[in-house]
């Protein structure tokens, strides 16, 4: 329940990123556990770009996919986190390399805003 509405399966699009070790094999690892957790749609082509914000480290492989999912926004944040650890994240700079990072982009229209 959001704001005391019950939750229907949403739409999710979550972006998902590695440039560290082996990068496809971490996002199809990623992709894998997000079918597991919820009804995979779709996923886009893999594409490769430059880091943003720390320029020295190695470059990004990047996707996208979408889900649908009925939990909340918090709930499924903290699902990518536990995703994010299983594929092998390990904690580090804010900007830095990473074997895998997933981010909630989209979620229905639900607009929620956290400055941590």
């Amino acid at each position: 329940v959001v704001k005391g509405i019950a939750m229907s399966r949403l739409r999710a699009y979550i972006a998902l990123g590695s440039n560290l070790g082996r990068r496809a094999a971490n996002i199809r690892a990623a992709v894998r556990q997000l079918s597991r957790e919820f009804e995979l749609e779709a996923t886009a082509s893999l594409y490769e770009t430059a880091p943003a914000y720390v320029d020295d480290q190695p470059p990004f492989l990047n996707t996208v996919a979408a889900v649908r999912a009925s939990c909340s926004p918090r709930e499924l944040l903290a699902t990518l986190k536990r995703i994010e650890v299983e594929v092998g994240r390990l904690p580090s700079a804010r900007w830095g390399p990473r074997a895998i990072d997933l981010d909630l982009v989209l979620y229905g229209d639900l607009q929620h805003s956290d400055a941590s």
